[in-house]
């Protein structure tokens, strides 16, 4: 990943969470204050700060994973401009909200408005960028239901008790649904650049032998529940094209070891040696034996499933749009 593309994420991920910290703060200090002096908050206050608490939980949880890594390194800047914008209206309308939750109304309103600004969000992830996954999908179906749920509330339902209900029992079942995006570390595993000698110019039987050697390594990273990327499989057999030179495979490797967490090192050559050179200024981690590789793949589940577990598998494959 670009180095101030990270560190513009990074500082993003900051702001957004003191402008959410502002706006619990200024929450908490509304419920036990009666204009300039505290007062012990009543039953519908309590009710409607877990409302408030439900949506700031839900929303920062998905803000905070996404601005955490580059999930879709695909998309590039222009993505990240429109996620600035939305994380912006989202943090004005959690501080706007904060003011006056304690007026179901209101708080009817601002949940409208939020839900409305995520819903266009997604819309535009979903349309444009062709972002189709579980969690994209099961966050449409939650702003959906709830922008016809608080327009029906102001119209002709506005009942504290079944809002606070209905609102926790939406973030349980995000949280549910969800749980692998909220907190899988690193996306379940590092995005590892396999760097180690290819052999231009030696004899058929010495390319055939680093490539196998690569690939060796690649598989044993993914074993461990990592995401490798071999450039000796993507880039063989170019070096017989003389339409390219050492230059179009440097520019190729650098750009793609920008994506990666970390980086292998096989075994030194020049191209190796100026990879792990990047590798050290982008401050990478950076693994020269297979045993300092986390192992991630050993805790991951076994033995029976559970119910709970078959009711989420259940429910994701719904949502994916699969048979049962």
């Amino acid at each position: 990943m670009n180095e101030y593309l990270k560190s513009g994420r990074q500082a993003l991920r900051l702001l957004y969470s003191l402008v959410i910290s502002y706006s619990i703060t200024k929450a908490i200090a509304n419920l036990f204050t009666n204009g300039n002096t505290f007062a012990l908050p009543t039953f519908h206050s309590i009710l409607l700060f877990i409302v408030f608490l439900s949506f700031i939980t839900r929303f920062f949880l998905g803000a905070y994973r996404i601005l955490s890594e580059d999930i879709e390194i695909e998309h590039r800047r222009p993505k990240i401009l429109m996620d600035v914008a939305f994380f912006f209206l989202q943090a004005l309308v959690f501080s706007v909200f904060s003011l006056n939750y304690t007026d179901l109304a209101f708080t009817l309103w601002m949940i409208l408005v939020l839900c409305f600004i995520d819903l266009v969000w997604l819309s535009i992830l979903d349309k444009k960028w062709k972002i189709k996954t579980t969690t994209n999908k099961q966050w449409i179906y939650h702003n959906t239901f709830f922008i016809c749920y608080c327009t029906v509330s102001l119209i002709c339902l506005q009942t504290t008790v079944l809002l606070v209900v209905v609102s926790l029992l939406a973030m349980v079942f995000d949280l549910f649904v969800n749980l692998d995006f909220y907190f899988a570390p690193s996306a379940g595993g590092l995005r590892i650049f396999v760097a180690g000698p290819y052999g231009d110019n030696e004899a058929p039987n010495v390319i055939a032998k680093n490539i196998q050697q690569a690939c060796d390594v690649g598989k044993q990273l993914a074993l461990k529940g990592h995401f490798p990327f071999i450039p000796h499989t993507m880039l063989h057999g170019w070096e017989k094209d003389t339409r390219f030179t050492v230059e179009h495979f440097k520019r190729i490797d650098f750009k793609w070891l920008e994506f990666c967490d970390g980086l292998f090192l096989i075994a030194r050559s020049p191209g190796a040696d100026k990879e792990h050179d990047i590798a050290m200024h982008k401050g990478l981690k950076i693994f020269h034996k297979m045993e300092e590789v986390p192992d991630l793949a050993k805790n991951g589940p076994s033995g029976p499933q559970s119910f709970l577990v078959r009711t989420r598998a259940w429910i994701l494959l719904r949502l994916e749009g699969g048979k049962q």
